[in-house]
């Protein structure tokens, strides 16, 4: 019998594909991760954990919890800092899951004696001729590819997702036939060290320095006016600028140098071209050349048809065939060769 350990959190979706994987005749055991407590967050709850290991117990499945403290501090919130201050918007989701919950997490399952290692993403695993793949969900509503685009190809060779195949509506089905507590279970929005949304007081607290107020300028170096704070801000932005001008104004950049948010009008928000540094591909080889495919720059965007042009191992040009909108230096361009998920970069600029 294999051994598949699940990373479980206390919720619907990881809890279903447990019992999904174990009723394939799959010995299951649930690993949970320690991210943080309340030396970064004061108000943590630790209830996530003792929900995960309150499932499994009704589930009669050992479960493991294993603290990556350190590993969260140095890989997802010094990114996030660093990103940041670099002017940029990250997204510490898809870092979170590249380096701790298919990193050190699945590492720690396999040392243990897994065979393989699942979790209750939305997502199917596919053969592309001599590789493994991540392919887009049957849901493209829950579809959740583009958070694993940094995943490599030793990765994904153990990686089971047995929620692919399913709707939401059907895994909370399931689970509910399961006897699962968690099947009426909310699903969780926010970024998990940040439960209140306040990015920046978050980082006022946790980064060492203060946000301090600066200017707003268009791209000539007009001033418009004052912000409170650079990282009140991301590309695209309309809302909460204060700013009364003739037409409606956009982010459209920030300096950080000189502290300063560039604003501009809708159309200054288009571009057809961006760079990208981080990148990498799984489902084939890092190409020599030009390559064409969908990109999609945003988690919910739609998908844009796009030349992919390498400059080393890990940067790249992606040249858009029709202009995109609010292309966010800090988050994710990610490839599509249609439901299978190439790779992708971090998009920092035109």
């Amino acid at each position: 019998m294999k051994r598949c350990f699940v990373a479980v959190s206390g919720g619907v979706d990881s809890a279903t594909a447990l019992m999904l994987l174990k009723n394939k005749g799959f010995e299951v055991e649930g690993v949970t991760m320690l991210t943080f407590g309340r030396e970064l967050v004061p108000n943590a709850d630790s209830r996530e954990i003792d929900d995960a290991r309150a499932l499994c117990e009704s589930l009669s499945v050992r479960h493991r919890t294993v603290d990556l403290k350190q590993q969260f501090r140095e890989r997802v919130i010094d990114y996030f800092i660093s990103s940041y201050a670099r002017g940029e918007t990250p997204n510490p989701c898809i870092v979170c899951n590249k380096y701790l919950k298919f990193g050190a997490l699945a590492e720690y399952s396999f040392a243990s004696g897994a065979d393989e290692y699942a979790t209750g993403h939305y997502v199917r695993v596919v053969e592309n001729g001599s590789r493994r793949a991540i392919a887009r969900a049957a849901d493209p509503e829950k579809d959740q590819s583009y958070m694993l685009w940094p995943l490599t190809q030793k990765q994904i060779s153990r990686f089971k997702a047995p929620l692919g195949e399913y709707t939401k509506k059907q895994v909370r089905e399931m689970a509910g036939d399961f006897g699962i507590a968690a099947a009426s279970k909310s699903d969780s929005q926010d970024i998990c060290f940040i439960p209140d949304g306040d990015y920046r007081a978050f980082l006022n607290r946790i980064a060492g320095d203060t946000d301090r107020a600066g200017k707003f300028v268009l791209a000539d170096g007009s001033v418009l006016g004052r912000h409170n704070g650079q990282r009140c801000y991301t590309v695209g932005q309309r809302k909460g600028l204060g700013i009364a001008y003739r037409e409606p104004l956009y982010v459209i950049g920030r300096d950080t140098e000189r502290n300063e948010i560039i604003l501009g009008t809708g159309s200054e928000l288009f571009t057809d071209k961006v760079f990208g540094r981080e990148a990498s591909f799984s489902a084939i080889e890092f190409p020599k050349q030009d390559i064409e495919c969908d990109v999609r720059i945003r988690y919910r965007a739609p998908f844009v048809r796009a030349r992919i042009i390498p400059i080393s191992e890990s940067e790249l040009y992606i040249e858009f065939k029709t202009p995109v909108r609010a292309a966010t230096p800090g988050q994710s361009a990610v490839f599509y060769d249609g439901d299978i998920l190439l790779g992708g970069c971090v998009m920092t600029g035109k």
